[in-house]
């Protein structure tokens, strides 16, 4: 209930952006998980509202969840972010399922963004569709590898969104 009304509310967000700041310098080492915790979801909230935000916003919420490291989109740090799944709390991984979904869907909509904008075999919008398709090739490798249960549409949505890509 809370999350629903947070993620469309403004003033709220930003009331939470002036307590994350407020809340930073008064942590003591008993609340810097709870701390941690609280700014990742701040976090995913950004990312959220990016993605829902329009494709001009589509770079900048993948550049989020990035820098957030819990999805991999090099090939080099697929295996690192599985270990670091199995630390996650059990609240973030039950949004696993849906940040890979969220992350596709932005991979196949730039894909076909570079895949329209340039017709040249070699020129930089195909390697900017290559960049796109080797970084939908570390999502699926990593949704492979995870060691969760997830739903059982979320493999079936993450192909759907895949098989554009793949030719």
């Amino acid at each position: 209930e809370l999350s629903r009304k947070l993620m469309h509310n403004d003033k709220a967000h930003e009331h939470v952006n002036e307590i994350a700041i407020n809340v930073e310098p008064r942590t003591t080492n008993a609340n810097t998980i709870l701390r941690k915790q609280f700014l990742l979801l701040l976090d995913l909230y950004k990312f959220h509202k990016l993605y829902h935000s329009g494709n001009d916003k589509l770079e900048e919420a993948l550049s989020v969840i990035s820098r957030l490291q819990i999805i991999p989109l090099q090939q080099e740090t697929i295996n690192h972010r599985v270990q670091a799944f199995k630390s996650f709390s059990d609240e973030l991984r039950r949004c696993i399922p849906d940040i890979l979904i969220m992350v596709m869907s932005i991979l196949n909509k730039l894909y076909k963004n570079a895949s329209k904008s340039g017709s040249s075999l070699y020129g930089a919008q195909n390697k900017q569709a290559q960049k796109i398709r080797d970084q939908a090739r570390v999502v699926m490798r990593f949704a492979g590898m995870l060691p969760y249960s997830m739903p059982g549409d979320t493999h079936a949505q993450l192909s759907m969104l895949d098989a554009p890509m793949r030719y």
